[in-house]
């Protein structure tokens, strides 16, 4: 999404707004794949004050990506405020920008990931997939015999707690 600072830079101090609704690209973010099937609302402000061009804004959408304890694709929605300052000779944490345009791609690509939940789950109850035979336990319990309390590598830890103490 590109927006269109000339106006802006020649009226300090004025707001400026656009809405977007459209496609938006896949996020590729530690060897998992975040797709928007429905694309995105973006909804910006922008002014200009003196030395950079201040962007504010929401943007909501829903991302396809696995459930952390079962790795079937879910949908999520996903939505957030943001606020970047761009300037032509950017500091540290700060966007730049060339020209009377300003490409907020990248800034909305980093803002997604900084706001993606830690865990993704298709649902709060997920029980995830058998340790052992990988079968997912959202459809029923798999035919794995339960492990031996004294063939866990934790038996030895449970020799060291005693109730009486607690």
């Amino acid at each position: 999404m590109k927006i269109d600072i000339a106006q802006a830079v020649k009226s300090e101090g004025e707001a400026f707004s656009k809405k977007h609704r459209g496609e938006f690209a896949a996020i590729e973010f530690i060897g998992e794949t975040y797709e928007f099937p429905g694309g995105a609302s973006v909804e910006c402000e922008w002014r200009y004050d003196g030395e950079g061009v201040i962007v504010t804004g929401r943007f909501d959408a829903d991302l396809k990506a696995r459930c952390a304890r079962c790795a079937e694709e879910s949908v999520y929605t996903l939505g957030f405020d943001f606020a970047e300052y761009y300037k032509k000779q950017p500091e540290e944490g700060m966007y730049a920008y060339n020209g009377e345009t300003i490409d907020l791609s990248q800034m909305l690509e980093d803002n997604v990931v900084i706001n993606l939940p830690p865990r993704m789950l298709c649902d709060e109850g997920c029980e995830g997939l058998c340790s052992r035979c990988g079968k997912s336990l959202n459809e029923g319990a798999c035919s794995c015999t339960p492990l031996e309390e004294k063939n866990s590598p934790f038996s030895k830890l449970a020799e060291l707690y005693d109730d009486e103490e607690v």
